[in-house]
């Protein structure tokens, strides 16, 4: 009976202390800064406390926006338990970075009901401090200049002194509307004295790239870490650590409008140049054989979006085959450097001489505040014909009726020193006959030569030229259809050089001449597309059907002609 009661007491009081603890509400609100005044690159501890029972998420900083740049805030939460009475404490702290010197009000909060009283804030310049006696933690920050172009990189170097040692720690970007940041480069780390201090200072740079013209302010990065506190206050292996916060002053900077007596691409730099290659680099080219020119645009001080496209022309006498541009941009000396490479690919397409027109790129020089062109001068080349244009076969001797009826006749003409012999027979009286013996046989053997010729010359003319060079074409057309299949540009390209060579009777001929040859559009069309696919222009899907259809009717319509010139020659025959 005892035991059962002492159970009953207990439960009793258990259940007072729940339902004290679920009924508690808010009885007070209070808060309270960890320093104050405070210099104006330090930060802020703002602890607010709410006695009784309320939600994590009741407290709101918002407010605090406009003259602090607020971090994050943590919550705990405490409950006791004392003489039957309960009390639960919920405790927010956040930390709070002054924008500004001058005075400030940290307004009222309001939880459930309770409001705590306002505070009054005194921020200090960073000079009210005489010296940097006493401070262990600081930020700078600097610019190369303070007054600027839209879209002028500006150089922008943040400063962290260390006096004490560093647990953890993170240093974020500098911020400003309407513009672009990025690091350049790596972090610098070395030790100096300031003020007779010791300090290890960490050096960042970053690349300020205004999009807006106007004055604007450039707002500090903020230093977030954990610093080692004095030795003596540690405890054995451990050491105590204290949470700081520091920001960097603010830099206001003026952003130059472009000049009106611009036109183009707006390109600020202090160092603009234009280059060429040439693959071969020569001064002479052959017809049909591709060239390539490669372009590059370099800038200092500018970012790889803001380079222009290099505007080059060309004659109409060259086919000129674009790939995609490549952009980059570089690192050096804490200085961005953009680049611009184009890659043209040119198929001469004629002989004679070519003259390339003169490139030009305007920009606008930071230094003189002028307007410059980087130039590259007009070029000259001479296009020589293609080895098929060159050479021009001689033609088969040719033999006259008088040859054809006298055989005898081409003994005077076709051997000089059956002339010489015949001029020496005649001055001299007397022969052997060994010596008349050789000369009737060499009469015979020049006699039987002179008639083997005429008759292959006969023999030559009266056989039909569609018949004896239907073989090759025959070959040279499945040789076509084979590399098709190979999707490979080269060989299909050589491949069907060789077979209109073979279809028009030449041997050769180089891919151009062939073209104007036969001046076939559709032809000319398909060739494009092969040239585009094998320089990359854009996204091109060469399709094989449409090519081999094109070819096929291109050899009926060749059949056809040769078949239709070969019923009309017998008219012309003597």
């Amino acid at each position: 009976m005892m035991l059962f009661t002492r159970y009953l007491f207990r439960s009793f009081l258990l259940f007072c202390a729940l339902s004290s603890l679920t009924y508690a509400q808010v009885s007070e609100l209070s808060a309270t800064v960890d320093k104050n005044p405070v210099l104006a690159d330090e930060s802020i501890t703002l602890s607010v406390v709410a006695s009784g029972d309320t939600s994590r998420d009741a407290f709101d900083p918002t407010a605090l926006n406009a003259d602090f740049i607020v971090g994050r805030t943590s919550v705990s939460s405490q409950t006791q338990m004392i003489n039957f009475d309960t009390t639960r404490t919920t405790v927010w702290t956040t930390t709070l970075i002054p924008r500004k010197p001058g005075r400030f009000i940290i307004p009222a909060f309001t939880v459930e009901g309770k409001s705590s009283v306002p505070i009054n804030m005194m921020v200090l310049p960073v000079s009210a401090r005489q010296g940097t006696e006493g401070r262990d933690v600081y930020v700078t920050t600097s610019v190369d200049t303070k007054e600027t172009y839209l879209q002028q990189q500006i150089r922008y170097t943040v400063k962290l002194f260390l006096a004490r040692d560093l647990q953890r720690g993170s240093l974020s970007a500098p911020t400003l509307i309407d513009g672009e940041i990025r690091q350049i480069g790596k972090d610098a780390e070395y030790n100096d004295i300031v003020d007779g201090k010791r300090y290890r200072i960490i050096e960042r740079t970053f690349a300020v790239i205004p999009q807006k013209s106007g004055t604007f302010t450039i707002q500090g990065p903020v230093f977030e870490g954990e610093v080692v506190q004095d030795r003596q206050q540690s405890f054995g292996f451990f050491n105590r650590s204290k949470a700081i916060s520091r920001v960097g002053p603010p830099q206001e900077v003026t952003v130059k409008p472009i000049p009106q007596n611009y036109s183009g691409t707006w390109l600020p730099s202090d160092y603009v140049e234009l280059h060429e290659e040439w693959q071969p680099d020569a001064k002479q080219f052959k017809v049909g054989e591709p060239i390539t020119r490669t372009l590059t645009l370099t800038a200092v001080g500018v970012d790889e979006a803001q380079l222009p496209n290099i505007n080059s022309q060309y004659p109409d006498s060259v086919k000129v085959y674009p790939n995609q541009a490549n952009t980059t941009t570089i690192e050096k000396d804490k200085t961005l450097i953009a680049q611009r490479t184009e890659t043209i690919a040119i198929i001469p397409s004629q002989a004679g001489e070519i003259t390339f027109a003169e490139v030009k790129v305007p920009w606008f020089n930071i230094v003189s505040g002028q307007v410059e062109y980087a130039t590259l001068a007009k070029r000259t080349v001479t296009i020589m014909p293609s080895l098929g244009d060159s050479i021009t076969p001689n033609p088969p001797p040719t033999q006259t009726s008088e040859q054809a009826t006298n055989p005898s006749t081409p003994l005077a003409i076709t051997e000089p020193n059956a002339t010489a012999t015949v001029q020496v027979a005649s001055g001299t009286q007397w022969w052997s006959w060994s010596s008349w013996v050789l000369l009737f046989l060499w009469i015979v053997t020049v006699i039987g030569w002179v008639v083997h010729v005429n008759l292959s010359s006969r023999s030559v003319r009266q056989s039909s030229p569609v018949t004896g060079a239907a073989l090759p074409e025959i070959k040279a057309w499945k040789a076509l259809q084979s590399s098709v299949g190979t999707q490979d540009c080269n060989m299909i390209m050589s491949a069907l050089t060789v077979w209109l060579n073979a279809l028009t009777g030449q041997t050769g001929q180089a891919l151009p001449q062939l073209q104007r040859r036969l001046q076939n559009e559709q032809l000319n069309h398909e060739i494009n597309q092969l040239y585009a696919v094998k320089f990359r222009v854009g996204d091109n899907q060469w399709q094989n059907d449409n090519f081999m259809t094109v070819m096929t009717l291109i050899r009926q319509q060749k059949k056809a002609s040769q078949k239709s010139n070969e019923k009309l020659a017998p008219l012309y025959q003597s």
